[in-house]
């Protein structure tokens, strides 16, 4: 199974989970691909993340705790989608659709501590 079969067979079984059926591919990146996703029984879409590690995952729903938290839905003019759930067992994020400008790929941030790069790195 290539990446990307895996990442759309862990969105199909997230999306079955919470009663939502996939739609278009919004986009693909370093850490993994998004999809709009429509519920069944609710009103509305969702932007649905599914991260090829585990990591970037865990760093990405963290921002997104954090903004929540905060009360941030705007970036320097930039919007932030709402966090509306996720799920640690297949690294997905489900997240309000936004309009453009958004900000989205939050999977290569680092929050309370700087990444772990050799001194030679960083001043590169």
């Amino acid at each position: 199974m290539t990446i990307r079969e895996e990442l759309l067979h862990r969105a199909d079984i997230y999306a079955q989970r919470h009663g939502m059926v996939l739609g278009e591919r919004l986009g693909y990146g370093v850490h993994g691909i998004v999809f709009v996703a429509e519920s069944q029984t609710e009103p509305g879409r969702a932007a649905i993340k599914v991260h090829e590690r585990e990591e970037p995952y865990q760093r990405e729903r963290d921002v997104y705790f954090r903004l929540r938290d905060r009360g941030v839905s705007e970036i320097r003019g930039c919007h932030v989608p709402g966090l509306l759930r996720y799920d640690d067992e297949l690294w997905v994020i489900a997240m309000e659709v936004v309009t453009r400008p958004f900000v989205l790929d939050f999977a290569g941030a680092y929050l309370d501590h700087p990444p772990d790069y050799s001194e030679e790195v960083i001043t590169e």
